[in-house]
């Protein structure tokens, strides 16, 4: 679920700074798809791009490529204003972020 190789890069395998990382994005990415879905449920494209974006790059930045991914099919919709897959990318962007954040709480329990 996350790429490790690239979070041991960018943090020169510093295991708390990794753990910092880690715990503050558990703690900003429940708002930002928050964020996502009201911009969906009220149709706001310009509010689900800027959702959307940073959602991704806070997925990269801990190398949760696969996250990363389902933002940035957000983010393209919003930026589009073609909002006619969004409610589809949200379920699947909600869905893979249970079993992210489960595995999340997994790794900084260890």
């Amino acid at each position: 679920m996350l790429n490790y190789d690239y979070l041991n890069e960018i943090t020169g395998g510093d295991v708390e700074f990794i753990a910092e990382l880690l715990s503050d994005f558990l703690a900003q990415t429940p708002e930002l798809i928050a964020q996502i879905a009201a911009a969906v449920a009220q149709g706001d494209a310009d509010s689900l791009g800027k959702a959307a974006h940073a959602l991704k790059g806070s997925a990269r930045a801990i190398g949760a490529d696969e996250f990363a991914q389902l933002a940035f099919e957000l983010e393209q919709a919003g930026k589009q204003g073609n909002l006619t897959d969004a409610p589809n990318a949200l379920q699947r962007l909600q869905a893979y972020w249970q079993s992210l954040a489960e595995y999340l709480q997994q790794q900084r329990a260890a």
